[in-house]
């Protein structure tokens, strides 16, 4: 289902209906993308793998600040916002859409292999970060939204009878 079709859908349903569904998209979707981390993929396509392998963690798992800077943060009935990234987090979009450019590498000191101190001049770097999507619009989700709502509703209407 596009997302097309299911906006299409959720407008055919009456409003008294659709009234706690914003509530049931924002938990859906919180807990989809949350779940890309564990699948290391999203919507069916597996995330490239790391060019080192991790000996402990999982990919772009290291603390845990990334998949739980995953939150709700607009819910009415008329639109669901889920973000990710916060001040600790600044990296969220990067890893999500990937990024290819120069970056100005700032002076700095840093240890050599001898121990001792050693001046490193501001340089720039061509910086490739790979896109691996854990957000975003995901037919997956339109699936699982569908499912969710039309339980939700089955519910209403065995409490009718």
């Amino acid at each position: 289902m596009s997302p097309e079709q299911f906006n299409d859908y959720l407008e055919q349903l009456p409003d008294s209906i659709a009234a706690n569904f914003a509530e049931i998209a924002a938990e859906t979707a919180t807990e989809y993308f949350k779940e890309s981390f564990m699948r290391k993929g999203f919507d069916g396509q597996n995330w490239q793998p790391a060019k080192v392998p991790k000996t402990t963690g999982s990919l772009l798992i290291d603390t845990s600040q990334l998949v739980n800077s995953i939150r709700p943060t607009v819910v009415s009935p008329e639109r669901v916002v889920i973000s990710a990234g916060n001040d600790h987090v600044a990296y969220a979009k990067t890893h999500n859409e990937g990024y290819k450019d120069l970056v100005t590498v700032p002076a700095h000191t840093r240890v050599s292999r001898k121990g001792k101190p050693h001046t490193v001049r501001s340089h720039v770097r061509i910086v490739d970060i790979v896109q691996r999507r854990f957000m975003g619009e995901a037919r997956e989700l339109n699936e699982r939204l569908r499912e969710r709502i039309e339980a939700r509703i089955q519910t209403i209407l065995n409490k009718c009878k």
